[in-house]
């Protein structure tokens, strides 16, 4: 637990004045919500800019603001056009990444909403967006660039006048007492609650909140990581995809099924969630599901979802890590190829490798005796290694421990702790 806190303070020490001035001069002190389609098939993406609208919270740090992680299948980046200089970028993944692995891809063209929230550029400001995606190599690839034009831009005043939105009932479920850009806000959507499910939504948000906050490296953490909990109800109780549902219209699009997965717990209704999550910070979301069927998901910058039952608790833990710190899975085998990546490149997820370039992994966390790869035995357990079998294959991917939460839902390895930690820094630097 120390060397976590620790781990946090030494950051805090290199802080960079220069960085905020950065943000003054390019950006109003509110977000800016970017709606677009995501569309294509293997080898083709188009990224089509539907709608733009400010909202009154940019709840990521104002001294982070290009994305060192390399995380992510696809790059969104802001450039001031007459500079050319990178004002802005950050790592993203999607169910579009996801549904290339689905036969259909290869054939058919498939639409997917997606939300990118950026600080909301002045307006006398000329900026560009461009949406890239990764190579045959995991290199970064532009694919187009759009001017922003800020007429284009439905002001926060103006939308709140026209719209009249009530604003939500928000539940604050772990209170840091920090300001939005020096804490991570973590928003828990209730999905599938009726009002006469409210005492249940209202016990299950609070199991949630702890869930989160009680295994580490979050617990060490937890006044760092500000929870809330949106208080909404939906028309029918419950989740539909399943076989014996009698869910007619799902909560949000929220269902299970998903690419032929019964455990797979998501939604493509992506501009409909982040309607509900508008008004109010959030830097990540998890939708709490009203079901006691196994199920969740959780995808790089996306959101995450889980189902409420007795294997909730390690679930979302596991679902989170890879929505919030774009974490891979470990284990060998799974009813899905989403994911997949070629043994022939080094993957850009930070606990697992293929040995291309091991060198930008792990290496430093190894014993000099311990040899790569690392064979299963006892005398290596509980020790960082390089064991075989990681990202649904048995041979070619590599992973740092023997156990772990992205393998069999046991506590977080060295290395997958320290990139969690390396994330939450970031946001709260």
């Amino acid at each position: 637990m120390n060397r976590i806190k620790n781990a946090f303070l030494i950051c805090l020490t290199i802080l960079s004045f220069t960085s905020y001035g950065q943000y003054d001069k390019y950006f109003e002190n509110k977000g800016l919500r970017i709606d677009y389609t995501h569309s294509g098939r293997v080898g083709i993406d188009y990224f089509t800019i539907e709608n733009m609208k400010e909202i009154p919270f940019y709840a990521g740090s104002k001294k982070n603001l290009i994305d060192n992680t390399n995380n992510g299948a696809y790059l969104v980046s802001l450039y001031e056009k007459n500079s050319q200089n990178l004002i802005f970028s950050k790592g993203v993944s999607s169910l579009f990444n996801e549904w290339l692995s689905m036969e259909e891809a290869k054939r058919m063209c498939g639409n997917f909403e997606e939300v990118i929230i950026v600080p909301c550029p002045k307006k006398d400001m000329a900026i560009e967006i461009a949406f890239s995606k990764r190579d045959s190599l995991n290199n970064w690839k532009e694919v187009i660039r759009y001017d922003i034009d800020p007429n284009e831009i439905r002001p926060f005043e103006t939308f709140i006048k026209k719209a009249k939105p009530s604003l939500p009932h928000v539940i604050t479920l772990n209170n840091t007492g920090r300001t939005i850009d020096k804490r991570v806000d973590l928003v828990l959507v209730p999905v599938g609650y009726t009002i006469q499910d409210n005492e249940k939504m209202q016990r299950d948000l609070q199991a949630m909140a702890e869930f989160m906050i009680s295994e580490e490296p979050f617990f060490s953490l937890k006044d760092l990581i500000e929870i809330t909990a949106i208080e909404r109800y939906s028309l029918e109780s419950g989740i539909g995809g399943l076989k014996d549902s009698k869910v007619k219209n799902s909560d949000l699009g929220v269902q299970y099924n998903t690419f032929d997965s019964q455990r797979y717990l998501m939604t493509r209704n992506l501009w409909d969630l982040y309607d509900v999550v508008d008004m109010v910070a959030c830097d990540a979301m998890i939708l709490v599901c009203n079901s006691d069927t196994y199920g969740g998901g959780g995808i790089y910058n996306y959101y995450a979802t889980c189902y409420m039952g007795n294997k909730s608790k390690e679930v979302i833990v596991h679902e989170f890590a890879h929505s919030f710190a774009g974490l891979a899975d470990e284990y060998s085998d799974n009813d899905s190829e989403a994911g997949v990546t070629s043994i022939e490149v080094e993957p850009y997820e930070k606990n697992i490798t293929t040995l291309v370039y091991f060198s930008k992994k792990w290496g430093d966390l190894l014993d000099t005796n311990t040899p790569i790869p690392t064979p299963a035995i006892k005398e290596y357990e509980n020790k960082v290694g390089v064991f075989e079998g990681a990202s649904y294959q048995s041979k070619g991917f590599y992973r740092p421990y023997q156990h772990c939460m992205m393998r069999d839902l046991t506590p977080f390895c060295p290395v997958c702790t320290r990139s969690i930690i390396d994330i939450v820094n970031r946001y709260c630097e």
